[in-house]
């Protein structure tokens, strides 16, 4: 296609993009990403993958690994964080991370990517792609800031400029080509270390996370009694699904892009109920967890989560 095309093309799209709810939209190429080897390649040896066995930086540094024929990134930026959804704010709540207040963002983000692929497809007939939201083997925020999005901060979350961190990711992979729009050029953390000061287990040093520490690898992804130290922090915390420390202290978050309540949010009772309320039956559980991301952990995590969590008040 021709520059001209691709350009009027890029602006459908960003129209449509906009109008699903998305704040952000940015185009780069899809290539491997060589300039990320050796810091993949340092992560790994270090260990700091831990228990998150699934990663693979042979697979992550090249999008064409997910889709061979990709050629096309687009990547959107959804706003998810609500001023009046704050963990722990309810007297004797426990602490759930923001992204867990509303309905499963998998859904949510991936049925707007299918009807966005859908709508290129019938300007471009030959136009076909892949739609991955955070469970795909690609490198999300490093995409993001090729395509202009914002830059990955200290904490390693993408920040958006303005629009801060509290936003999910997702990414169409295309096998056409169109122009790509200018790469975010640098970061704005300057000498600001709030996030690696306030993680509660140490688990950030500047522009890295060691998954091993992180609260988030335990009381969401990974099954199992961690070391004495993490559950302490979940205790002294009371982040008893994910954290979002790191991001509460950054200040680009201080006024965020609020998510859309139309579009995300709701209800959500975990968030609300005093801790005692929160050792339920298995149904009870699965009641609770319906439609939600936290279906990925099964009952018996959260029963663990909630020991730790409760350790000092012994409920």
């Amino acid at each position: 296609m021709k520059k001209k095309e691709t350009s009027e093309i890029k602006t459908q799209i960003k129209k449509f993009v906009h109008s699903q709810g998305f704040s952000r939209v940015g185009f780069t190429f899809c290539k491997p990403l060589m300039d990320e080897q050796e810091h993949l390649e340092v992560w790994f040896s270090e260990g700091n993958s831990g228990p998150l066995e699934y990663l693979s930086h042979e697979k992550m540094i090249d999008p064409c690994n997910v889709f061979p024929d990709a050629k096309t990134a687009i990547v959107v930026f959804f706003p998810y964080a609500r001023p009046d959804a704050i963990p722990g704010q309810v007297a004797g709540s426990l602490k759930l991370s923001r992204y867990l207040w509303g309905p499963d963002y998998h859904v949510i983000i991936k049925s707007r990517l299918f009807r966005l692929l859908e709508y290129i497809n019938a300007i471009v007939p030959e136009a076909m792609g892949r739609v991955c939201v955070d469970t795909a083997p690609i490198m999300e925020r490093k995409l993001a800031s090729m395509a202009g999005l914002g830059w990955q901060g200290k904490n390693t979350l993408l920040i958006a400029g303005k629009q801060g961190s509290w936003g999910f990711l997702g990414v169409l992979l295309l096998n056409i080509e169109l122009e790509p729009d200018p790469p975010f050029q640098g970061n704005r953390c300057g000498t600001c270390t709030r996030c690696i000061d306030s993680c509660p287990t140490k688990a950030l040093r500047p522009f890295r996370l060691d998954c091993r520490q992180c609260l988030t690898t335990w009381n969401i992804e990974r099954e199992g009694r961690p070391e004495n130290d993490i559950s302490a922090a979940i205790s002294d915390s009371g982040w008893v699904a994910g954290c979002d420390v790191c991001q509460e202290v950054c200040p680009w978050n201080t006024f965020p892009e609020w998510g859309d309540p139309e579009i995300w949010g709701g209800t959500a009772s975990l968030h609300s109920k005093h801790a005692k309320e929160l050792r339920v039956s298995t149904s009870q559980w699965k009641k609770y967890i319906s439609g939600t991301a936290l279906m990925r952990v099964r009952y018996r995590h959260w029963m663990s989560n909630l020991d730790m969590a409760l350790a000092k008040e012994n409920l």
